[in-house]
């Protein structure tokens, strides 16, 4: 009778906190989904991914994605090759201010919502696939015209007013 008891309460206790996280994890669902359902967001990377050679830690670094309505903000570091003829910007990165074209945004299955954007730096065509994931993470990738592919892992949030 002991063991039935102990059995009991060891599945009620597995069911009790099985429903506490799900509901945190519902509550970081939902917050990213308004984030990107607002357009109105930020992303930090930590990590940059060359296409050859080792992942390259970027806290300390700057580097940003800002989603404001109708346009987008970005500064990435890049780390790779350039194919094509021109040089690099003074700042070295992938860097671009304006508004944004072919926005598309999705959700799948798992509820990971993709964006995915174009724009041109100078002569260089630059297309990006954001994938965001329920609890925040985020992947970005980077296909370029001039430079090899790149892709960042990152933290999605609220975008902090600035006056730049």
């Amino acid at each position: 009778m002991k063991d039935f008891k102990f059995n009991l309460l060891l599945i009620i206790s597995l069911f009790v906190f099985q429903g506490c996280g799900s509901s945190m994890n519902s509550a970081k669902f939902t917050k990213t989904k308004q984030l990107v359902d607002s357009r109105k967001f930020e992303i930090q990377h930590e990590w940059v991914n060359p296409m050859s050679g080792n992942r390259i830690n970027l806290i300390g670094n700057p580097n940003f994605i800002r989603f404001k309505k109708d346009s987008v903000n970005l500064f990435l570091p890049f780390f790779g090759e350039r194919f094509a003829g021109g040089g690099y910007n003074d700042e070295g990165g992938i860097i671009y201010n304006g508004p944004l074209k072919d926005l598309e945004v999705n959700s799948d299955k798992k509820d990971t919502q993709i964006i995915k954007f174009s724009t041109k730096q100078d002569t260089e065509d630059l297309d990006f696939t954001i994938t965001v994931y329920p609890e925040g993470d985020v992947n970005t990738r980077v296909n370029s015209s001039h430079r090899s592919f790149i892709s960042y892992q990152g933290q999605i949030g609220e975008l902090k007013e600035r006056n730049d």
